[in-house]
């Protein structure tokens, strides 16, 4: 299924709000030219200009606002480039940096964005001559990537550093970042199909195979961007090891690298704090799996991903910020002393995921339309034979109710309409109307399936309940035995309990709208984590969130 043009495609609510609100943080001084441009001494080459050009690049489509610095960036861009057209040193053969690969990793997909958005002649060269002047000479190198776990560092900081060479290869803290661009090598290959490069795709997907990433304590944003290139290249060439491969990793990531709020541990095996980028990644790849598998298990994983790790990972500012690993030290959520704001990677890298959330609102193929998010919108989408024109309002999470207008029909032929019922939604619950009157709501695979020819003036409601519900604690590292509370796909916890709270089973629990319960023993209240965004910025810094429980 493939997403609706995104000129065609205007959003409005929840998605769109916090895209905004990123992409007025992306656009105050810290990453307006020239500073954009890092100076010489920067050890990740690429990274700040490509994340931020990406983030300016992909918001730009998907809010419809025209970013104030993109043009003038681009302008700067060729002055800014070494001679053979990247970011940092020309190696002489026989060295590889895996941090500056993965730093022009992002400037890399950035290019290619803004190919596949303007067809702009420069961006296209760019892309021709960092495949050839920066991936193809690493051809040969990736297969000796160092895989033994004496030889990396287990020291890393929130900014990974150089530590020491091996064979060819400069090695990072953050360990495996060099497979980081295989998002970038593979979205390029895509525009310029060389054989070379995918020879060299190849050779960077068969090690990356090999590697123990619980032994070597991979970063789990390496490993999910990897992912992410390793699906794209499974779009492109059809293979299904590589599908495989993306399932069977995945699935170790959820076990072993997913916070209680869905987020990250930043490497496997050391729950220390949580990192955005890794969070995008690993909604994107759950997106992603649940269209090429149709496994609603993946995407109701996106939905816990975006509203609970991203969710509270955005700060009031707009920005993106590094919390504690919910559960690994006690029952607390909340931003990681000195990490508030990860302005230098995460604060851009969260402009894919919410660029992405709002890109999945819609979903079409033939006669049939998904909608597997759902976003407060307008989206004209080819289906049918023809185009309709859907007019989408909606309270979820907090609500279980989805009104769609048909503002505009050319079809001609039946279309199939196919909304998301949440595993956890009671099916009783679940009801299905067009223009008032109740239909049997077939529900398959995670979505109700609504069958028609429908005519401009049709309105289709969805309702289905969203009450609250007790969850066990499931993280790997989570060391409390307990409970989490939720509301639909909302995690909730109590803000800034004076200590752990433990809560009865019989405890009365009144709902109070927005996804909020007061416990009425002692008055306290539940929230969403999501709800830090909404905090004054000085009170989100301190905020401090019990999000699992002990039962009395």
């Amino acid at each position: 299924m493939k997403s609706v043009a995104i000129e065609r495609l205007e959003a409005h609510g929840e998605f769109f709000r916090r895209a905004i609100a990123n992409f007025d943080r992306l656009e105050t001084e810290e990453y307006a030219p020239p500073q954009l441009f890092r100076d010489d001494a920067y050890s990740w080459p690429g990274d700040w200009e490509g994340r931020t050009l990406l983030g300016w690049t992909l918001l730009a489509q998907f809010t419809g606002r025209k970013p104030a610095y993109l043009e003038e960036a681009m302008r700067m861009l060729p002055s800014r480039l070494n001679g053979k057209g990247f970011f940092g040193p020309v190696h002489p053969r026989g060295t590889v940096d895996e941090q500056q690969l993965s730093g022009n990793s992002w400037f890399l997909r950035a290019i290619c964005e803004y190919y596949l958005w303007t067809e702009d002649d420069f961006a296209l060269n760019v892309i021709h001559r960092m495949i050839d002047n920066l991936l193809l000479p690493a051809a040969g190198y990736y297969a000796e990537y160092p895989l033994d776990p004496g030889q990396r560092s287990y020291d890393g900081a929130a900014i990974g550093e150089l530590f020491g060479k091996v064979g060819a290869w400069h090695l990072s803290t953050d360990i495996g970042c060099a497979f980081i661009m295989l998002d970038g090598a593979t979205q390029a290959y895509q525009i310029a199909p060389k054989p070379e490069l995918g020879a060299l795709i190849d050779e960077m997907i068969d090690k990356f195979m090999e590697a123990d990433l619980i032994g070597l304590s991979f970063q789990t944003h390496a490993t999910l961007s990897a992912l992410r290139g390793i699906l794209r290249h499974y779009e492109t060439t059809g293979d299904p090891r590589l599908l495989g491969k993306v399932i069977d990793t995945f699935g170790i990531y959820m076990q072993r690298g997913m916070t209680e709020n869905y987020a990250n541990y930043n490497w496997f095996g050391r729950p220390d704090w949580t990192e955005p980028c890794a969070v995008v990644d690993s909604f994107i790849v759950a997106v992603g799996l649940w269209k090429y598998t149709g496994n609603s298990a993946y995407l109701e994983a996106a939905h816990h991903i975006y509203y609970n790790g991203l969710g509270y990972g955005q700060r009031p500012n707009g920005g993106f910020g590094c919390d504690v690993c919910a559960g690994a030290h006690d029952e607390m959520l909340s931003p990681k002393e000195g990490l508030y704001e990860a302005y230098w990677c995460c604060t851009m890298r969260g402009a894919e995921g919410l660029a992405k959330a709002i890109d999945s609102s819609y979903l079409a193929t033939g006669g049939t339309i998904a909608m597997p998010f759902y976003e407060s919108s307008t989206a004209v989408i080819a289906v049918g034979g023809g185009e309709l024109k859907l007019a989408t309002e909606t309270a979820y999470p907090y609500e279980g109710h989805v009104r769609i207008e048909v503002e505009e029909s050319a079809v001609v032929e039946p279309v199939t309409i196919r909304l998301f019922v949440p595993s956890w939604a009671e099916r009783s619950t679940v009801a299905l109307r067009v223009n008032g009157e109740r239909k049997d709501a077939e529900i398959r695979d995670g979505f109700a399936h609504l069958v028609g020819h429908f005519a401009k003036g049709m309105l289709i409601e969805l309702s289905f309940g969203i009450g609250l519900r007790k969850e066990k604690a499931f993280g790997y590292h989570t060391a409390i035995e307990g409970y989490s509370y939720r509301h639909g796909p909302l995690l909730l916890g109590l803000d800034s309990p004076d200590s752990a709270l433990a809560i009865g089973q019989d405890e009365r629990m009144e709902p109070l709208g927005q996804g909020k319960y007061r416990l009425v023993s002692s008055n306290l209240t539940l929230s969403p984590v999501l709800d830090l965004i909404e905090k004054p910025l000085e009170e989100s810094r301190q905020n401090r969130k019990q999000v699992l429980f002990r039962e009395l």
